[in-house]
């Protein structure tokens, strides 16, 4: 039996206060200083002058297998999403975050315009409720999120022992891809550099402490990823080449990444 390849796709910051769809480009529309803008909204999420797709929905709907969970492929992908959380707890540490970048992803709190910045944009809201097994939510509060503090590891460590065991497949086979908002800092040294040189602890050898799982192919999607900072993202992009990552550049290359069988477009 030919083992399949299994592929992680770590979707990072899709919730309202980053990227969802704004009036107009005059930046005093963002509801924070981190929200995608106007540009970058209309890029993954359509709409705008020229009517443009949602490729973001369109490529996690054929993750989650579509409609009926049965897209080709599908049953082979598992997505985390990686969800900013934070709590008006009235300390000094959220008031200066706040200050810095604006009130963004307060649970339950709503904006003039009746937007819920911390909930999924669009579709992917109702997607985080999937029960099928391959769909996981990381919630945190800081910086970084892919590797300290939060849930991230036990996530991957379970998905890890899972495809061990029922499929055979080295935990380092599998394929990452990382999505949605990745800052400089984020891309190289938790979505790139972490991932393919220093790992997560190895549940193999839980006796050693620098044992660790190291993944030989991760890519970043740069169609389906953004920064408020594109100038610097484009430099990031060019440095995870460097250190042995895969840069993505089309929607294209990244279902053929995914081994994914592209159905139809998302209506």
């Amino acid at each position: 039996m030919t083992k399949p390849t299994i592929t992680i796709v770590i979707a990072q910051c899709l919730q309202n206060s980053f990227l969802s769809p704004l009036p107009g480009p005059d930046p005093r529309f963002k509801p924070c200083h981190l929200h995608a803008g106007y540009a970058n909204a209309i890029r993954l999420l359509g709409g705008g002058p020229q009517n443009l797709p949602n490729v973001l929905e369109d490529f996690l709907w054929h993750a989650h297998g579509g409609d009926d969970g049965n897209v080709p492929g599908s049953e082979f992908m598992h997505v985390i999403y990686v969800d900013d959380e934070h709590t008006d707890d009235g300390s000094d540490l959220a008031h200066q975050h706040f200050g810095q970048f604006g009130r963004h992803c307060v649970p339950g709190e709503v904006n003039d315009r009746g937007v819920e910045g911390h909930r999924g944009t669009g579709r992917t809201a109702d997607w985080r409720e999937l029960k099928n097994g391959r769909t996981h939510i990381v919630r945190t509060p800081g910086l970084n999120d892919n590797m300290f503090g939060s849930g991230f590891i036990p996530v991957m460590t379970s998905i890890c022992q899972e495809v061990e065991d029922v499929y055979g497949v080295q935990p380092s086979d599998i394929q990452l891809v990382n999505i949605g908002g990745w800052s400089i800092i984020k891309e190289l040294f938790c979505g790139v550099w972490e991932m393919m040189h220093h790992g997560i602890p190895d549940y193999r050898d839980p006796d050693n402490r620098e044992a660790t799982i190291c993944f030989k192919h991760v890519a970043m999607s740069d169609a389906l990823s953004y920064s408020v900072q594109r100038e610097y993202h484009n430099v990031a992009l060019d440095i995870t080449r460097l250190i042995g990552g895969l840069v993505l550049r089309n929607s294209d290359d990244l279902f053929s990444f995914c081994g994914i069988q592209r159905v139809k477009p998302l209506k």
